[in-house]
């Protein structure tokens, strides 16, 4: 199974309408996306607006692959279940974030163990196909939280 989420604070019809577009020409697959309050409804998957934590989690678990925005909270999840992902970076110019850190995320995660970055929506289909053909192997596991040192130079600038 496949699971598409775009994360729980803003929509994300670009993502959702490629995975569209690829979910049609690959019946064979199992999709269920998750879409939040997006204006896009997919034709060719099974969706579902919001999943609870509990149902996202067991979502996840029984994925084969992950297809997500480039959250960290996404990513993350994927990574803790050993669980390749497909991330598409948000774009602050079309409105889909207020800046472009999931670009600079996305950047950043390109070249770890398991996590694929379309570079935009006519990447992502053969993103995921890439994905889904490499073998499963080993996923890095990234830390919930920012390591200690960064945390106490920032506590450090806020209290200064």
């Amino acid at each position: 199974m496949i699971f598409v989420t775009i994360g729980s604070v803003f929509p994300f019809d670009r993502l959702i309408r490629a995975a569209d577009e690829w979910a049609a020409t690959r019946q064979d697959r199992e999709i269920l996306a998750q879409i939040g309050e997006g204006s896009y409804e997919p034709r060719h998957m099974r969706w579902v607006r919001r999943l609870d934590q509990d149902a996202f989690l067991a979502t996840a678990e029984r994925a084969r692959l992950i297809v997500a925005h480039a959250g960290m909270g996404s990513v993350i999840t994927a990574s803790r279940m050993g669980k390749p992902i497909v991330i598409l970076p948000r774009l602050r110019e079309r409105g889909e974030h207020n800046t472009d850190h999931q670009v600079d995320t996305a950047n950043w995660l390109k070249s770890r163990p398991g996590i694929h970055v379309a570079a935009d929506e006519t990447a992502l289909a053969g993103t995921i196909e890439t994905a889904l053909a490499e073998p499963a192997g080993e996923i890095e596991t990234l830390p919930p939280h920012a390591p200690e040192a960064f945390i106490a130079r920032i506590r450090a600038a806020i209290l200064a």
